[in-house]
């Protein structure tokens, strides 16, 4: 705020500071979502990937374009119940000023499955945080997750200004010694190492993504070597939004392989049915390597003091390369 005085000094006004100006109105937003999910449910009805690419972006198109393909690998039951309709009740938007120069808002919902054009009972303990970005011909849903059954209690407070509107934290400044941009590969270490290089806070997400790394060797019946690596990001994005404790709420994606070798060559893979969809060559064969690609989004928060917990990771095989014994 400015004070102007007058040449004599006897009377004084104050002009109020302009509000910021939203990156887009919330009645805006709103239709965003909208169109988002009724654009999902079309392509999900279809299993198709090029309407997909109509509602999504990012990481998440890539997941799900890749469960499309996998589909005829998986059981009718399971698909049925991923791709039924559902619809996103309960919003609260969270938008960044226009000066911040983000270009992208967030969004806390509720999904609920929808029957005969209406929302039925929400999903139990489940809170889901959507990240929509602007691309060149409008909005795409890039990252949704959720903080789900006891982590539910975990939901930050979105750290708001004087206008109401989402303070957006730089990804690569420190909280404490930790920054929003390094919560990618915290995650991935869960499966290269087991967690081993990381201090991640004790969640039954963190719990989720060691035991890949702990139980990699079962089934192998000492027949095969397994590893996983971390690998580049699909795009690498990292969002941000300051929280009201003085942290930091982040979704973001990552990537990891998964490679299977024999150990000799009376030794051998067989694809599951879930992989066979994404290789063309022989995936009844029997392998001597096994490649498999994952692509992941997740979402955690960084306390003021700069201790990191990660509490939803969603991992998505997007492809496999797979070498048969008869080739060796």
């Amino acid at each position: 705020m400015t004070g102007c005085s007058t040449a004599d000094g006897g009377s004084q006004r104050a002009d109020a500071v302009p509000a910021e100006k939203p990156l887009l109105t919330t009645v805006e937003a709103n239709k965003v979502v909208t169109a988002y999910q009724d654009a999902n449910n079309r392509a999900n009805a279809k299993s198709s990937a090029s309407l997909m690419a109509k509602a999504e972006g990012g990481a998440v198109l890539a997941m799900d374009q890749a469960y499309y393909t996998q589909v005829p690998g998986l059981k009718k039951s399971d698909v049925a119940d991923t791709l039924a309709p559902f619809v996103y009740i309960d919003r609260t938007f969270y938008i960044p000023p226009a000066s911040s120069r983000a270009d992208w808002f967030l969004v806390r919902t509720q999904g609920a499955p929808l029957t005969h054009g209406k929302p039925g009972k929400p999903w139990p303990k489940d809170i889901r945080f959507l990240v929509f970005k602007r691309s060149g011909d409008g909005w795409r849903m890039v990252v949704a997750r959720d903080f789900y059954g006891a982590d539910v209690s975990k939901v930050p407070h979105i750290a708001l200004d004087k206008a109401g509107l989402m303070t957006v934290a730089d990804p690569d400044t420190k909280i404490g010694g930790t920054a929003p941009s390094q919560l990618p590969d915290l995650v991935t270490d869960l499966w290269e190492t087991g967690g081993s290089r990381t201090a991640l806070t004790d969640t039954a997400a963190r719990r989720t993504g060691r035991s890949w790394y702990t139980e990699r060797l079962d089934n192998m019946d000492g027949h095969a070597w397994v590893d996983f690596k971390k690998t580049a990001p699909h795009t690498g994005d990292v969002f941000a939004a300051k929280v009201a404790d003085g942290g930091a709420l982040v979704l973001s994606d990552s990537a990891v392989d998964e490679t299977f070798l024999a150990k000799d060559l009376q030794s051998y893979i067989h694809l599951g049915d879930s992989d066979k969809p994404f290789v063309k060559r022989s995936p009844n064969a029997q392998m001597y390597k096994v490649v498999r690609h994952y692509v992941q989004t997740e979402l955690g928060v960084i306390s003021p003091k700069g201790k990191p917990a990660v509490y939803s990771i969603g991992t998505q095989l997007t492809k496999v390369d797979a070498t048969p014994a008869a080739d060796v």
